[in-house]
């Protein structure tokens, strides 16, 4: 039940849901039609304001780091890789720098093993499984197979948490652990394991760039690519605050 009631949260808490209502809205009610006009636009240029939405990440983000310590292992959370029926391939997404990182992590001796922790996340499951994928991927690029945790159950960053650190808590007693996620990700990542009861470092990836910029077009101009950075941080704050809430 708290599965799909998740999924149905994620919907509705959309940005161009929102939009999309209040211009219906505006189609329905004449009497108010110019009110809720103005609303409308002003939440359009809100959501779709490049400067507004990356200064906002940047301020939910945990900042990157370079390790220098050694980890056991390396927790990669899924979310990254769907697959296609017809051409019969994995298709990774934009969130896929983590597990890139992950290889690079593991050889430069920064962690000993990778973690892949990913099973289905759709509503109606497909049989396909993102654990598999991943591993898949890190086999083609010379990692051996016997260096690769699988989880292969969750569906969510809950049960990434809680499925991996019950791996983990039964394989290393006194273990160190990265988590190697989406910088937007990580504060929410990072309090499921820690409800889960495994202490970890953080590893965050796919940040905003740090660098901010103040173009002319970048700053007043609309873009759509806005709309999936709020969407992306408004998903994040709300998991962060349901988790905080019913754990």
């Amino acid at each position: 039940m708290f599965y799909i009631a998740s999924k149905l949260l994620a919907f509705i808490s959309k940005p161009i849901i929102w939009i999309l209502l209040l211009l219906i809205s505006s189609i329905i009610f004449n009497s108010k039609r110019k009110k809720l006009l103005y609303i409308t636009f002003f939440t359009f240029y809100f959501f779709t304001n490049s400067f507004i939405a990356d200064s906002c990440s940047r301020l939910w983000e945990i900042p990157r780091f370079q390790p220098t310590e050694k980890y056991d292992v390396g927790i990669v959370l899924g979310g990254i890789a769907d697959y296609d029926k017809i051409t019969k391939a994995h298709n990774f997404n934009k969130h896929a720098d983590r597990l890139m990182d992950a290889e690079q992590l593991y050889h430069k001796g920064i962690i000993n093993k990778i973690m892949l922790s990913g099973g289905n996340g759709m509503l109606f499951n497909d049989g396909y499984i993102e654990a598999i994928a991943m591993r898949d991927h890190l086999l083609q690029n010379k990692i051996p197979n016997e260096d690769i945790i699988i989880e292969n159950t969750s569906r969510n960053t809950k049960e990434n948490s809680f499925n991996s650190s019950e791996i983990l808590k039964k394989k290393y007693k006194n273990g160190k652990f990265l988590i190697v996620t989406s910088a937007q990700h990580m504060r929410r990542s990072q309090l499921c394991f820690e409800k889960a009861g495994l202490k970890t470092t953080a590893f965050p990836t796919d940040c905003t760039t740090s660098y901010t910029n103040f173009g002319i077009e970048y700053m007043l101009l609309p873009r759509i690519s806005a709309l999936e950075v709020w969407e992306n941080l408004i998903h994040e704050w709300i998991g962060f605050l349901v988790y905080k809430i019913t754990f």
